[in-house]
């Protein structure tokens, strides 16, 4: 995942002409010429890294339809040759990477809330370390979250699965309905929806750096429908 965490570094590579090559970080660097010796599964682990961080900078910057694989090949400082010898197309880059944002972001949320007491507690957890990432990165917001909704049908119905997952994480220990009020799946997924609409917003207005003030309001939002206004309120003011 050293592409995902590394990201804050790499962001000012993506290049503003298609012939010019930015410069990668050290956790990304390039691999010396000719015959190094090195590990095959590093070499090629090195390589893949590069590409994803380089086609999350052209399409958060550009979107998903402007972005070109000769833009992503410059970004990543890789030729085309190498880009197609991993990926048969821009597309299959693109899913590749979106994948590995959205699992590694799954699994910093599962985390997250395995050791509080109640649920409320857990959401909350979760909501932050949610919005930790992005802040350190809000480019991943503009390739996970804002880009599929302008990339067509597949890669939008791609992004829906992903927040499904994100959604089952969330919702992992709720008590059982009758103990909190319980919402239909549409309504759990427009929640969802609703927190992700909201830090987009604050991504695109260019204030992605402070998510964190976020997160008062969006468990609130969150839990509303299931524990109520005021008990949400309630858990929203607790100490994070």
């Amino acid at each position: 995942m050293g592409a995902i965490q590394g990201w804050a570094s790499y962001r000012h590579a993506v290049p503003k002409r298609e012939d010019e090559v930015g410069e990668a970080p050290a956790s990304l660097s390039r691999l010396p010429p000719g015959r190094h010796g090195l590990d095959r599964s590093f070499v090629t682990k090195n390589q893949r890294d590069r590409f994803t961080a380089g086609i999350i900078g052209v399409v958060a910057q550009r979107g998903y339809h402007e972005a070109t694989i000769a833009e992503v090949c410059a970004a990543a400082g890789m030729s085309r040759r190498t880009f197609y010898s991993y990926f048969s197309s821009k597309e299959e880059c693109y899913l590749q990477a979106f994948d590995s944002i959205m699992d590694y972001l799954e699994g910093v949320l599962e985390e997250a809330g395995a050791e509080e007491s109640g649920w409320a507690e857990s959401v909350t957890a979760r909501l932050a370390a949610m919005l930790e990432v992005f802040a350190i990165n809000p480019d991943l917001v503009r390739f996970a979250l804002t880009a599929p909704l302008r990339a067509g049908e597949g890669i939008v119905d791609r992004q829906r699965l992903a927040l499904e997952g994100i959604l089952a994480v969330l919702t992992k220990g709720k008590p059982r309905a009758g103990q909190i009020r319980d919402p239909s799946p549409a309504v759990e997924q427009a929640l969802l929806g609703g927190v992700m609409a909201v830090i987009a917003h604050r991504v695109e207005v260019g204030e992605g750096k402070s998510l964190l003030d976020l997160l008062p309001d969006l468990v609130e939002l969150f839990l509303a429908p299931y524990l109520g206004r005021e008990e949400a309120a309630r858990a929203a003011s607790a100490p994070a």
